[in-house]
């Protein structure tokens, strides 16, 4: 089941939108937010984030909000606080949630907004060229593991 959920979700993020309306929404969208990429992207956990749901092909460009807070060596609410100010650019957006209690709901599975690929795509290459490396983020997205590692040593 999750295999399919993927390689749909990836062969939406990786077609082209037919649709010359939702382009164009896009591209106003782009457009308004290209005075705040620096904001966006300058920040080291938004651009792990980023990074890893990039990187999380085989899964739909999703990832758990454990996984995250796992990898980065950060606590969920600082994940999440992230995870919501990303959604509000519409760089990514709920995949999955579980309800629990009377009303309260449990935000567990986050990934791209595939709606946006061009936003998603632009935003990830900014940062790539202004800020970060391909090397600086798979070292800033590994921090936690890092840590163990030389624990166990």
């Amino acid at each position: 089941m999750r295999t399919a959920i993927g390689s749909y979700r990836r062969r939406q993020f990786e077609a082209d939108s037919a649709d010359v309306t939702e382009q164009s929404e896009e591209e106003m969208l782009i457009a308004s937010l290209r005075p705040e990429l620096n904001y966006i992207c300058s920040n080291q956990i938004r651009a792990c984030i980023l990074h890893m749901l990039m990187k999380n092909r085989d899964l739909g460009y999703t990832v758990r909000v454990e996984e995250l807070s796992r990898r980065l060596g950060r606590r969920h609410s600082v994940i999440i606080y992230h995870l919501e100010r990303l959604r509000g650019w519409r760089l990514v957006d709920v995949v999955k949630s579980v309800k629990y209690g009377d009303d309260g709901e449990k935000r567990s599975i986050w990934g791209l907004n595939l709606g946006y690929p061009n936003l998603v795509r632009e935003v990830y290459a900014y940062m790539s060229k202004v800020f970060y490396t391909q090397k600086d983020l798979e070292r800033m997205c590994s921090i936690n593991r890092n840590v163990r590692v030389a624990a166990a040593k």
